[in-house]
C-alpha cells in the first residue's frame, strides 16, 4: 500500500508539473512569427487597364488634375467620357459631376499628341474647360461640344 500511495503521489506530481509546463512554456529564444508577404493592393481595374489605350488614359488623368484643382464644397468625381478623334492628335471629352448639389458640372475638352512609342510621363496635353452648366438643370441651352469645329461664315460674293 506505501508503494501504491508513492507511485500515485508521483503520477499527480508529474502530470501537474506538465501541465504547468504546458500552460507556461519556457521562453528561452522567442522567435517572431513569420509573415507572409502582404499581396499588392488592387484597385480592380485591371481588366480596364489592358484594354485601354494609353493615350486615352493618359488624358483622363490629365483632366482629373485639372479637376481636382476646382475648389468645392462637395467632391468631384468622373462621370463622363467621350473618345472625340483617336488618331495621334487625340481628341476626348471629360466631365466631373460634384456631389454637392448647385456646383457645376466641369466639362474638359482634352487634346493630346499620342504616337508610336510616345511616353505617357512627358506627353503635353491640352485641356479646354468647356461651358459648364449646373448639373440639377432639366433644360440645357444647346452648347458646343469638344469635337464641334466651326467653319467661319461665308460672305457673298458679288461679281
Amino acid at each position: 500500500m506505501k508503494n501504491t500511495l508513492m507511485i500515485v503521489t508521483v503520477a499527480v506530481a508529474a502530470s501537474l508539473s506538465v501541465a504547468v509546463a504546458v500552460q507556461n512554456p519556457a521562453t528561452t529564444q522567442e522567435q517572431p512569427a513569420i509573415v507572409a508577404p502582404a499581396a499588392p493592393v488592387s484597385s480592380g481595374l485591371s481588366d480596364l487597364e489592358g484594354l485601354t489605350r494609353s493615350c486615352s488614359m493618359a488624358a483622363l488623368n490629365a483632366a482629373a488634375r485639372r479637376a481636382a484643382n476646382v475648389p468645392t464644397q462637395g467632391k468631384y468625381q468622373f462621370s463622363y467620357f467621350n473618345l472625340i478623334s483617336d488618331s495621334h492628335h487625340a481628341r476626348y471629352e471629360v466631365h466631373f459631376t460634384s456631389n454637392y448639389e448647385g456646383e457645376s458640372v466641369l466639362r474638359y475638352c482634352v487634346e493630346i499628341y499620342c504616337q508610336q512609342g510616345w511616353d505617357p510621363r512627358t506627353a503635353k496635353a491640352t485641356i479646354t474647360v468647356m461651358s459648364n452648366v449646373s448639373q440639377r438643370t432639366t433644360a440645357a441651352p444647346h452648347q458646343a461640344g469638344c469635337g464641334q469645329v466651326h467653319a467661319p461664315a461665308k460672305g457673298r460674293t458679288r461679281r
